[in-house]
């Protein structure tokens, strides 16, 4: 690790394009500057961390066995039972799963019929799988955030083009406990089948489904 002793206002500079200035110190908080391309996104560590073991938390680890057919269509045992995955409906993700760079093709699985969740399901891997919802089905205060880079990433024509979507986390034995995790949206360009996971600097960081539904119920009755 290389070490750098700066004084406020002073700068230094990663490459040609990257500009950091230490603004200043208060107590253990130093206050940086940063100027960089518009290519190029920065993360907090905590919030990129959080989304890591959201990601984590939030995959399955009971698949057992994954096959390739005549067809080129993929067979793999999910949390749902064995699924056939169709090679054209297959996801890219240039930059892979926060926590999982490796992974960079998955498939989305209905979940069940009519049911608002769905597997986030690794083409490669039968072990990675994500619970995922579109968080407003559930939630409407809920804001996201795509830069220059992120949205030439995703080669969208529109907003359109353009779907959200968020994993869940089910604690084992406590389902009532299970949450919408906010901090790392997956945004999926669905005509040409493109995803992101971008981190989002978000506050609250999740939310408990159930006093979602019960919202919801409350204000369907009301």
């Amino acid at each position: 690790m290389l070490i750098l002793t700066r004084k406020a206002g002073e700068s230094l500079y990663i490459g040609d394009d990257i500009k950091i200035t230490l603004i200043g110190i208060q107590g253990k908080q130093a206050r940086l500057g940063i100027s960089l391309p518009d290519t190029m996104a920065v993360y907090r560590e905590e919030v990129y961390k959080r989304v890591m073991q959201d990601n984590i938390l939030a995959g399955t680890s009971d698949n057992k066995e994954f096959n390739d057919d005549a067809n080129y269509t993929k067979l793999t045992e999910t949390r749902i039972g064995k699924m056939h995955l169709d090679k054209d409906k297959f996801i890219t993700m240039p930059k892979g799963l926060i926590g999982y760079e490796q992974e960079t093709e998955f498939s989305i699985i209905e979940y069940k019929p009519d049911s608002p969740f769905f597997i986030y399901q690794s083409t490669k891997t039968p072990e990675l799988g994500l619970l995922i919802a579109d968080p407003y089905l559930f939630i409407n205060e809920y804001t996201v955030k795509l830069n220059e880079a992120e949205q030439a990433a995703l080669q969208a024509e529109t907003a359109e083009d353009i779907t959200v979507f968020v994993t869940i986390t089910i604690p084992h034995g406590r389902p009532e406990e299970s949450t919408l995790n906010l901090s790392g949206p997956i945004f999926i360009n669905h005509v040409k089948r493109i995803a992101l996971q971008v981190p989002q600097d978000v506050s609250p960081t999740k939310v408990l489904l159930a006093e979602c539904v019960a919202k919801m119920k409350t204000e369907n009755n009301g």
